[in-house]
């Protein structure tokens, strides 16, 4: 069973409200585990959760792992609106598929509530915990949430984080001052996520596991503004 983003995740991460609690421990070495790169010191305040605009467009590019666990596309367009409450990312529609690939359904905190791919759903109650907004270094939390089985019936998980500190990362996109986030999700799988406040989104996830959704960012588009 896969667990969420920010995995934006993440989630990416996914991403939201959550109680306080342990810090989470640091991301196991191990195929596919974050490379444990040293925070630069941080002095940027606590940052909220973005303001995002129907037609945001996020280009993001999968681990060729992850794209062949999840049997997506290796690169996909997220094109986000909005439904009533709730931030929804979804792929482009492409030649070879009627529908997009891939949805992601985010809280107005970016915490992810829903995800899809192809034909397989799974949704999490309240949301998953890769990340919880407002992020300022040195925060943790802990928190318990359900996560949908094949049968439709919820077991309980327990996602905890840590915002580590502010960091350069490079990617497609560009270099950025990034907030990382390392985050767990039940007793193995470890989460690192670099959100960017310019950016609104995640420009990178990585995962112990191939079946999270590990990307890059490879271009954005908001507000008339290309990048």
């Amino acid at each position: 069973m896969r667990t969420s983003l920010t995995s934006m995740l993440v989630a990416i991460a996914i991403v939201g409200a959550g109680c306080g609690g342990q810090q989470a421990a640091a991301p196991s070495a191990g195929t596919s585990a974050p490379a444990a790169a040293a925070p630069q010191a941080a002095s940027r305040p606590a940052v909220n959760a973005p303001s995002l605009n129907d037609g945001d467009d996020f280009a993001i590019r999968l681990a060729p792992d992850t794209a062949s666990g999840l049997q997506l596309p290796a690169d996909l367009d997220l094109i986000v609106k909005h439904d009533g409450d709730s931030l929804v990312f979804a792929s482009k529609q492409t030649p070879q598929l009627d529908a997009g690939a891939m949805t992601l359904v985010l809280d107005a905190q970016m915490c992810a509530t829903q995800f899809q791919d192809n034909n397989i759903t799974t949704r999490f109650q309240p949301c998953d915990q890769s990340a919880q907004f407002p992020l300022q270094v040195g925060k943790t939390w802990t928190a318990r949430y359900g996560q949908s089985t094949a049968g439709g019936e919820f077991i309980q998980q327990t996602g905890s984080g840590t915002v580590m500190g502010i960091e350069q990362v490079t990617v497609p996109a560009g270099t950025f001052q990034a907030y990382r986030i390392d985050a767990r999700h039940g007793p193995d799988i470890r989460t690192t996520s670099w959100y960017v406040p310019e950016v609104g989104f995640f420009v990178k996830v990585q995962s112990s596991s191939p079946q999270q959704l590990n990307f890059e960012l490879v271009s954005y588009h908001r507000g008339g503004s290309s990048h």
